[in-house]
């Protein structure tokens, strides 16, 4: 008798991957459970020659009902193509892909504005970045004429408080000479005919505190001190012309007190609007003072015509250092690739 086959046990799962030999050992379900099975291919149906040669004609021409392909991929999509547009008269052609030559070109308000903020920019960065990275300790100067302004004004207002400040400070014309120079650093801070507390407070705060960031405490000192003396002595000479001169001043001028910190703001504007290099300041300064020169006939007025002239020569000097500094390596990099190395040698 023949012994009948061996039927399989049933095996839940994708038996079809293991040997046949394996299939009817114990634990076959728990080996095949983690195993997917095989994806089925459906069969396939034989295509006739009708159906072929249509299926090959809709591969190579599609209809004209059929939609256009849409590109779901961002960086699958095809490059732009600008369209052309027509040249615009006054300007240079330029290639169909550049848009900076379509671009209107700006107003004249438009480059003002442009210019103006540029200017602006060049001023108050460096001024908010040492005052961010020092705070006061970036402007101790600035915090001196603060406290002297304060103190001079409040003594002022007594008559022994009055009689010292002029003591140690008061410049006037019937002041001698040799006198002068020893009165000037604190006739910056004392009280000028003319111009309130508040106001030498807010130049002495804003215009010194400007000036100690971009220029320095010691170039801010002496371009004080220089404009100051400059335009004292300028005062002089003015008083010593005629009544029938240009400049002349009235007699009642010469008995007024030649102090306060205007002279000194004027250098210091001119000197940072050149080391800015912010003309629109430079030329704003000088404008204006030599505005009110021409509509008063104050010996002030005329003082600050002296001022701006050792101003703008105080700039030309003192404002040099950080172009040079700044042209130093471009200048030292050829004369340092040029020399051989010790290995080259």
């Amino acid at each position: 008798m023949r012994n009948s086959p061996v039927q399989d046990p049933p095996v839940t799962g994708a038996w079809w991957p293991l040997p046949r030999r394996e299939r009817t050992l114990p634990g076959a379900e728990r080996r095949l459970s983690h195993r997917q099975p095989a994806r089925q291919q459906p069969a396939r149906r034989r295509l006739s020659r009708t159906e072929l040669s249509r299926t090959e004609l809709s591969r190579t021409e599609p209809s004209r009902t059929q939609r256009p392909r849409t590109h779901s991929h961002p960086q699958r999509r095809p490059p732009h193509r600008p369209v052309p547009r027509p040249p615009v008269p006054g300007h240079p052609a330029a290639a169909p892909g550049d848009r900076a030559a379509h671009t209107p070109a700006p107003g004249p308000a438009a480059r003002i504005g442009r210019a103006l903020l540029g200017q602006w920019h060049r001023v108050a960065g460096p001024t908010w970045a040492a005052l961010c990275r020092r705070r006061l300790a970036a402007v101790p100067l600035t915090t001196a004429s603060v406290l002297l302004v304060i103190t001079c004004h409040a003594l002022a207002l007594t008559d022994t408080g009055s009689r010292l400040v002029w003591a140690l400070g008061g410049v006037r014309a019937d002041v001698p000479l040799w006198l002068v120079p020893l009165r000037l650093p604190l006739s910056l801070f004392a009280p000028a005919p003319g111009l309130p507390w508040w106001g030498a407070l807010a130049q002495v705060i804003v215009i010194f505190g400007v000036a100690e960031c971009v220029l320095g405490t010691v170039r801010t000192a002496t371009v004080s001190l220089v404009v100051t003396a400059a335009a004292t002595l300028f005062a002089r000479f003015v008083l010593t012309l005629g009544p029938g001169h240009p400049l002349a001043v009235p007699a009642s001028e010469a008995v007024l007190a030649d102090t306060g910190p205007s002279a000194a703001v004027v250098g210091l504007l001119i000197c940072v609007g050149w080391a800015c290099r912010a003309p629109l300041l430079i030329y704003g300064t000088a404008l204006t003072f030599s505005l009110e020169c021409v509509l008063t006939s104050t010996l002030s007025s005329r003082a600050h015509l002296g001022g701006i002239v050792a101003a703008l020569l105080c700039a030309a000097v003192t404002c040099r250092t950080p172009v040079r500094a700044a042209s130093a390596p471009s200048a030292a990099a050829p004369s340092s690739a040029a020399a051989p190395s010790g290995r080259d040698a």
